[in-house]
């Protein structure tokens, strides 16, 4: 239940007018400072209410600001645009994953292949000492037979193209070894291609699968090492069979 102020008349209705009681309680209102005060509420409270409505985000303050705020942060978002995607991250680490393992793990293979080819190729191979290579593979098994030695003219003062197979009577397009030599001093030449089996050396034909006379004339042209035409550029000036009857 709500108590009312008690209220006492300081005025006399017979005495004054209802006109002179206003103006009489005007006077005193402003006066006693009542009117100021509640002037001074009303203009706060309209200050106030302004104030919320200009930092509104509808009002036009409230608009330019919002504006202002997203155009200082739109750098920064464009370079977060430049992180790595998912897939980049990935191939990053597939690639140190590749060096880690290039660096620790294939440089040791490749040094001791390397270490072999150095080894296994004579300081001097001659086509004569390539023939009996090749015939060694084959009277393991044969006792009598020869081997396919083709040796083309000189072309352009200085190219050699020597076909070799390990069967006899075989044709120059179908021997097993084609190579392909410039001369570099007279006598020595140089492989500068080299096909095994037909396969080009550099497409499916490397060191890590090769053998006996294969991985031999491999590694003299990994090394860019010479062979020597001991006994000539004439074919039929090399021993190309055995007897062992």
């Amino acid at each position: 239940m709500t108590t009312e102020t008690q209220f006492t008349p300081q005025m006399t209705p017979n005495e004054m007018s209802a006109q002179d009681m206003l103006c009489k309680v005007l006077a005193n209102s402003i006066e006693s400072g009542a009117f100021e005060k509640a002037i001074t509420i009303q203009v706060e409270k309209m200050i106030d209410e302004t104030a919320k409505n200009v930092f509104r985000s509808y009002s036009d303050l409230g608009k330019a600001l919002e504006e202002k705020l997203t155009k200082s942060f739109m750098p920064s978002l464009e370079k977060m645009g430049d992180l790595p995607s998912y897939h980049e991250f990935v191939s990053n680490r597939l690639k140190l994953a590749a060096e880690k393992f290039y660096n620790e793990k294939l440089t040791a293979v490749l040094d001791k292949e390397l270490a072999e080819i150095m080894s296994e190729v004579p300081d001097e191979m001659t086509l004569s000492y390539l023939v009996e290579k090749l015939k060694e593979s084959k009277s393991e098994d044969e006792p009598e037979g020869a081997i396919s030695l083709h040796i083309s003219e000189r072309s352009h003062g200085q190219f050699f193209q020597i076909y070799i197979d390990e069967d006899e009577n075989v044709l120059e397009g179908d021997c097993k070894y084609d190579l392909h030599l410039t001369e570099r001093s007279p006598g020595y030449l140089e492989i500068i291609g080299l096909r095994i089996r037909g396969r080009k050396t550099g497409e499916q034909l490397t060191f890590g699968t090769l053998y006996g006379c294969e991985k031999l004339l491999f590694n003299l042209y990994a090394t860019g090492g010479l062979i020597h035409l001991d006994q000539g550029e004439d074919e039929g000036d090399y021993d190309v069979s055995w007897d062992k009857y």
